[in-house]
């Protein structure tokens, strides 16, 4: 059978993402869209993609090396140093992939008490920090979006398709 010709963007949920209408404090959702933008969008997105993959990178740096060296990893500090510094790019989105990037390292965290006191179940292993966005075989950055939920809207045109509109 022959693939359609054409372009359909879609859209789909994270298949974790729960579906009650009643949000518990703590839930993520996570959309994931496959973007049909022209020339120009393109290019907007990917220096967006480009400078949130570059924040998480030099974040995730910066509290790496302060969890090496055996220091208190000083999320206060670092969250307003690297949001002043990508605000300017990012908007508000900036604090996101901050939030983002707090929660992963937190996550770490929790983990590796757990790893130590043995309550954590053998085929977890030891937990390691958070990595960093980059493409292992091309050695560049991984392009992603994170967009703060109140910075965006959907226009929708028929049956589902539609246009995803960034408020900044």
């Amino acid at each position: 059978m022959d693939e359609p010709v054409g372009r359909y963007p879609t859209v789909s949920t994270n298949p974790g993402t729960p579906s009650s209408s009643k949000p518990r404090k703590g839930d993520i959702r996570a959309v994931r869209l496959r973007l049909l933008p022209n020339g120009s969008q393109e290019r907007k997105l990917r220096k967006l993609a480009d400078a949130t993959a570059k924040l998480w990178n030099e974040l995730n740096y910066a509290r790496l090396i302060q969890w090496r060296e055996g220091k208190h990893v000083d999320f206060k500090d670092t969250k307003h140093e690297y949001y002043h510094k990508y605000k300017s790019v990012l908007g508000v989105n900036a604090g996101q992939v901050i939030n983002l990037n707090n929660w992963m390292w937190n996550s770490f965290f929790k983990l590796s008490r757990l790893y130590r006191q043995g309550k954590l179940p053998r085929f977890y292993g030891k937990p390691s920090p958070p990595g960093f966005w980059k493409d292992r075989l091309l050695g560049k950055r991984e392009l992603r979006v994170l967009v703060r939920n109140d910075r965006y809207h959907l226009e929708l045109i028929n049956g589902g398709e539609g246009y995803i509109v960034l408020k900044d």
